[in-house]
């Protein structure tokens, strides 16, 4: 079973047995893209908490895109929850494109899922 941390990563930055995590961001209109991907775990739910949480502060809608996320640990799904809230809280709108059965089964396990607005595809998110 695969921990939280996802493992030590080697100072040379020839790891091999860690996929690393990655986030582009874009703007469409009034949209703030965000896509990630690889794995969301202790190491790298920071990077995702700190562009996504500006983002909802700036943004009327942010779609975060997951369709790549290989793995989707405790620390991330908190990221997520947090990000729920400063939407909420600021009148912002927040959706997730889950189209990886990794990232579903994550916020089905922990009863996460009918938090959030998920789309099955970006097309989808994107639209209205």
């Amino acid at each position: 079973m695969r921990g939280e941390s996802g493992g030590q990563a080697d100072p040379t930055g020839d790891d091999a047995s860690t996929e690393s995590f990655g986030l582009e961001s874009s703007n469409l209109g009034s949209t703030r893209l965000l896509q990630a991907s690889g794995e969301i775990d202790i190491l790298s739910a920071p990077a995702l908490r700190s562009a996504l949480i500006p983002a909802l502060e700036t943004s009327e809608r942010v779609v975060l895109d997951l369709s790549e996320v290989s793995f989707l640990g405790s620390s991330g799904l908190a990221v997520l929850v947090e990000a729920r809230d400063q939407a909420q809280q600021g009148g912002h709108a927040l959706r997730l494109v889950c189209s990886s059965r990794i990232v579903l089964r994550a916020l089905e396990a922990t009863g996460l899922r009918d938090l959030f607005d998920i789309a099955d595809d970006l097309p989808t998110a994107l639209q209205g």
